[in-house]
């Protein structure tokens, strides 16, 4: 991921992709730094930081930011400025005031119009909408300078990544192995990174199994999630109840979260009996559904537990529960204890009248 034929003076990088945004970042800064020592080189800004109105009085203010853009860099002959959060760069309400908000907007606009000739600028930032950036200085570095964009969403898949990814850290992965990997932890990539170096300190050269992943990964964040999801499909009341309570009290604001893995479980449920219905075989399910193979048959003998009519009136109730869950967070652990109950005792094997 190198820069060297294209050294824009301004860079932008954003997005809820970490990952892949620190590493571009880092080769962008590697590129513009090389052969010089990054300790007289490389500056920071955390805006979110700057544009605090309270806190440490040593801590970095707006007119740090300001002076750093307008000092030439010292014991080298150039320098990069990293600022973050690049979003909170926005036009103040009130531009008769000189407060932090309007000096901030007013020295980046600065920046980008007339960049000094010995300064490169990386702006990163969490945000994954061109919309949430102010227009102007998006437009402006669009047209003169790098903007690139490391977004994952609901659906996206980074299967290719993962196997890639493996090979790098000499973890052979299977298709089944991979896909088992991101069902249980997700599609964040450092997440997905941290838990491959791990597996490539205890496995490494080795053909890497799905019993291997589940083995070695029972420590992920998202695992319990996984065996909270299996429990539910087995109707299996108190162990399903237990990891909800011990995930609500680890991290009691991801009930939204919670709620989805369990409407993608459901829907890949109704998913499987509609094709059992219509007398797809095993193997084709096993094809259609995209799960490594021992994930599979478990997936299908948990669709087994429910007749169509209760998956659909399951994910009827979901769909019902949905804003519920979003705007009433305060009660989410209760709605979500009512539904696990509900599913587990049959309540949803008639027909709604």
């Amino acid at each position: 991921m190198t820069f060297e034929n294209n050294l824009h003076k301004l860079c932008l990088i954003y997005g809820n992709q970490q990952l892949l945004v620190e590493e571009t970042v880092d080769s962008i800064i590697k590129d513009r730094l090389k052969g010089r020592q990054h300790e007289w080189a490389l500056e920071r800004f955390n805006l979110h930081e700057l544009l605090k109105t309270t806190g440490d009085s040593g801590r970095q203010n707006v007119e740090d930011l300001l002076i750093s853009c307008e000092t030439l860099p010292m014991l080298t002959d150039r320098k990069v400025i990293r600022i973050d959060n690049f979003e909170l760069v926005k036009k103040s309400r009130n531009n008769s005031e000189k407060n932090n908000q309007h000096l901030l907007y007013e020295t980046v606009e600065r920046i980008i119009k007339n960049p000094p000739e010995s300064i490169w600028f990386v702006f990163t930032s969490t945000a994954t909408r061109e919309q949430d950036f102010s227009n102007p200085l998006f437009q402006s570095i669009k047209k003169t300078g790098l903007i690139k964009k490391f977004t994952v969403y609901e659906n996206a898949t980074p299967f290719n990544w993962v196997i890639q990814r493996g090979d790098t850290k000499g973890l052979p992965l299977s298709a089944d192995a991979a896909r088992l990997l991101i069902d249980i932890v997700g599609s964040d990539l450092m997440d997905l990174d941290h838990e491959l170096e791990k597996l490539s300190l205890y496995l490494s050269g080795e053909k890497i199994t799905e019993e291997m992943i589940k083995e070695h990964i029972r420590g992920h964040k998202h695992f319990s999630v996984f065996r909270m999801t299996e429990a539910l499909s087995r109707k299996e009341l108190l162990p399903a109840l237990e990891i909800l309570d011990q995930q609500l009290q680890v991290t009691p604001r991801e009930h939204v979260r919670l709620f989805s893995l369990i409407i993608m479980q459901f829907r890949r449920l109704l998913t499987i009996h509609s094709m059992l219905d219509q007398f797809y075989k095993e193997s084709e399910i096993i094809n259609k559904i995209s799960l490594p193979a021992f994930l599979s048959k478990q997936v299908l003998a948990q669709a087994r537990n429910f007749t169509s009519v209760e998956l659909q009136n399951i994910y009827s109730e979901l769909a019902e529960l949905d804003l519920r869950i979003k705007f009433q967070g305060s009660l989410a652990p209760l709605i979500l204890q009512d539904l696990f109950q509900r599913i587990c005792s049959g309540q949803f094997q008639k027909k709604a009248g």
